[in-house]
């Protein structure tokens, strides 16, 4: 609304400057015609009254020219007017031209000021030769003067192009404008611009800079790219870290899901799989867990790099027996399971348990030794036996631990396994805190000489008394003080108060007994073992051959290099090594001349059955014959009737032990036994059998 009345009243104020002119030229014309006008009229009237004088005739005539004279003077006031209103508009209209041209100019003017544009005017060789207000501020920004040379004031790139183009006038094809720079003391101006030749009033062709200032937004480029520049290093960065970062996720994945040791799934992968089969609706699914036999033992003797390098190759060969419908997995230390699913019958479990012993069980052959391993294998059903993989987990090492226990391959797990795991961890707990309750005592049976019939040895057994669990029998714990590897401590408490109990009976003048104790295998392992047994001996004045270390089977049969250089050197030191429980592991006789042994020591199984069984005759006569050849003596557990007494008696058993002759005593009961009437072997009357 507000534009429409400024043209309207713009319109109007035309119209009465038309209007205006038109009036003025109305009086002009006629103020004209009263002079012009009435001077004619007064020249005609003397002209025809001159006429009129000569006659009548020419006076007619010119009475007649003079009414056509006067006709046409009766259009010279409106003639008049026509051409000085004419006059007066040309005049206007051209006043109002030129004054728009002057204010176009002034606002042209006014716009280049405001728009900062930079006129210079140059000649052929670049000098200056007209400058504007802006070109000279330019000018004095840089030091230039104002008819210097404008091309010193550029970069010799710069000035090359700028002599290009001055050269080159056709445009086409290229960007009229470019950018030049002006070198100042602080750095440079930036312009943009365009030339164009023009020729000057005197016929010299120049050339027309026309340039705008944006060393700002040249600047604010420059931060730009320096800042885009950062964002593309820092993207760069970040792209690298999102990669390296990528790649450790990968990494922790993997760490997460796979077993780093044997590249197999882990117990993460497991439970996982066992979800994702679950989802299918198997009609059932079995977990079976392989441990392996004392691998702790394996890490002791050969060290941890070499029991990595068994986990590996029993998962080699625990890989060779899976199938589509088996997953795979190592739980941790040396533990796998096997998750199956889709098997034809229960009798499908049985077979794949006898074939993991066949793969996994044997030896294993490396270059720093030929290991023995053998797997315990716990077999449990889904859902028959569990509802989640955490029960089905615990039940399957319910079943692995209790074939571990009863020495069997493999077994399925069994609502009752739940009593005995109770019982197990029930045990562990109590015997953890046993030797600070001062739980454990020693019972000591006498060995009897069967020629002199005299007391020559003392076996020494440990026994246990727990407040909450009774008398427990060295079967049901010392395999868990094994396991929990609680038999170091425990073992050193029997070493300590059995050698100092023969130290006491020998201040007592019984110098000539032996002191016989078990060793496990794991106290074997401590490669301080002999050093303690021998400073023992050494606090307690004891000569090293009145101890009688007894060692199973399973031990001198191992390879294990720690193992046989403590038997190696207590030997050498004079301590006497047994080999209990002889027949019963290996029944091989073929290694017996080349272990460090001074005594045989036949296993109470064969005892029994003298009398009985013929075949336990020959063997038991056997042995004693072998151990005689080697320089052996042997020693018979277990005697309880006058048969067996007889038996070995004939055939030259050097020692016996049983409840016949004498049951476990406490110290003040054997210190009795020897000081009293009867230390002798009761005597048995009658042939017996031979």
């Amino acid at each position: 609304m507000e534009d429409g009345a400024v043209r309207i009243f713009k319109c109007f104020r035309n119209i009465r400057g038309y209007l205006d002119v038109i009036m003025v030229s109305i009086l002009m014309g006629f103020f004209a015609y009263l002079l012009v006008g009435t001077s004619l009229q007064k020249a005609v009237d003397r002209y025809f009254n001159g006429i009129n004088a000569q006659g009548e005739a020419a006076s007619a005539v010119a009475q007649s020219i003079k009414g056509d004279i006067e006709g046409l003077l009766a259009w010279v006031p409106a003639c008049i007017v026509v051409l000085v209103t004419i006059i007066a508009i040309a005049v206007f209209c051209f006043a109002r031209l030129r004054f728009r041209v002057r204010k176009s100019q002034n606002t042209l003017k006014n716009a280049i000021d405001a728009a900062n544009i930079i006129i210079i005017i140059l000649d052929r060789d670049g000098a200056v030769l007209e400058l504007n207000k802006h070109a000279q501020e330019l000018f004095d920004d840089v030091g230039a003067r104002k008819q210097g040379n404008f091309l010193e004031l550029l970069s010799q790139k710069d000035a090359r192009k700028l002599i290009r183009r001055m050269d080159n006038h056709d445009t086409s094809g290229m960007n009229p404008h470019f950018e030049l720079r002006l070198k100042t003391d602080t750095g440079y101006r930036h312009l943009y611009c365009s030339v164009q030749p023009v020729v000057s009033e005197d016929g010299d062709e120049h050339y027309e800079l026309l340039a705008v200032d944006i060393t700002d937004r040249a600047q604010k480029e420059i931060e730009l790219k320096e800042s885009h520049e950062e964002l593309t290093a820092v993207y760069r960065k970040l792209a690298a870290s999102e990669d390296a970062l990528k790649a450790q996720l990968e990494k922790i994945n993997k760490l997460a899901y796979t077993d780093q040791l044997t590249g197999l799934p882990n117990k993460i992968s497991l439970m996982e799989r066992f979800t994702g089969e679950l989802e299918k609706n198997h009609e059932c699914m079995a977990l079976v867990i392989i441990d392996l036999d004392d691998f702790k033992l394996v890490n002791e003797t050969y060290g941890h790099l070499t029991g990595d390098r068994v986990l590996v190759e029993v998962a080699k060969r625990l890989k060779q027996i899976t199938s589509e419908n088996m997953f795979l997995a190592r739980l941790g230390a040396d533990e796998f399971a096997i998750l199956v699913w889709d098997f034809e019958s229960k009798g499908f479990l049985p077979r794949l348990a006898h074939e993991i012993e066949n793969r996994v069980d044997g030896y294993i052959y490396l270059e720093e030794a030929n290991i023995s391993i053998s797997s315990s294998i716990g077999i449990t059903f889904f859902p028959q036996d569990a509802q989640n993989f955490d029960e089905l987990y615990k039940n399957a090492e319910m079943a692995m631990y209790k074939a571990k226990d009863k020495k069997c391959r493999y077994l399925f797990y069994r609502k009752e396994l739940n009593d005995a795991v109770v019982e197990r961890l029930n045990l562990i707990n109590c015997l953890k805190g046993a030797l600070e309750r001062d739980e454990f005592y020693i019972n000591y049976q006498p060995q009897f000489d069967t020629r002199s019939g005299r007391i020559i040895g003392l076996e020494a057994l440990l026994r246990w008394e727990n407040r909450h669990l009774g008398n427990v029998p060295p079967s049901r714990f010392i395999s868990v003080a094994e396991e929990t590897r609680l038999i170091i401590p425990i073992g050193e408490y029997v070493l300590r108060s059995a050698l100092s109990f023969l130290g006491k009976l020998r201040r007592m003048g019984h110098n000539e007994l032996i002191m016989c104790i078990n060793i496990s295998i794991i106290q074997l392992m401590q490669k301080d073992f002999t050093d303690m047994v021998l400073d023992i001996l050494k606090e307690n004045r004891i000569p090293c051959e009145f101890l009688e270390l007894e060692i199973t089977e399973s031990v001198m049969m191992e390879s294990a290099s720690v193992v046989l250089e403590n038997i190696n050197n207590l030997r050498r030191a004079g301590v006497r090594i047994a080999l209990d429980d002889f027949g019963t592991g290996y029944s091989s006789l073929n290694y017996l001349m080349d272990l460090p042994i001074n005594t045989l020591k036949i296993d109470k199984s064969f005892i029994d059955n003298i009398g009985h069984v013929k075949g336990n005759q020959l063997l038991v006569s056997t042995i004693m014959s072998i151990g005689r050849r080697l320089g052996l003596s042997t020693v018979a557990e277990g005697v309880e009737h006058p048969e067996q007494l007889d038996y070995l008696k004939r055939r030259k058993c050097e020692r016996v032990q049983g409840f016949l002759l004498s049951k476990p005593l406490s110290q003040a009961e054997i210190v009795m036994l020897l000081g009293g009437a009867g230390p002798c072997m009761p005597q048995r009357t009658g042939t017996g059998e031979s």
